[in-house]
């Protein structure tokens, strides 16, 4: 199983509306058949980052066909630009 981490620091004026926009990526996602997560701060630990979202595949390759969907890159085109910082990470479950 592989899991990508992606954390959103959103631009200062995209913050206000962070909620509304995790239910938008949530949509999108599941939307272009990713099994997703979206999450928002819950702790002052957390409190840089404005999203974060887990997508899980079954393998790698499943990984790499999903993430060049058109409804991935736009989903994601979109997130770029209303963020100054978008850092991702891909791992395998053990």
């Amino acid at each position: 199983m592989i899991q990508r981490f992606c954390f959103v620091k959103l631009l200062d004026d995209e913050v206000a509306t962070r909620s509304e926009l995790a239910a938008l990526v949530r949509g999108q996602l599941s939307s272009a058949g990713a099994d997703a997560t979206v999450g928002l701060p819950a702790d002052d630990s957390a409190a840089r980052w404005d999203l974060s979202i887990v997508i899980e595949a079954a393998s790698l390759d499943a990984w790499n066909a999903l993430s060049g969907v058109p409804a991935m890159t736009g989903l994601f085109d979109e997130l770029a630009a209303r963020s100054t910082v978008v850092k991702a990470w891909t791992f395998e479950t053990c």
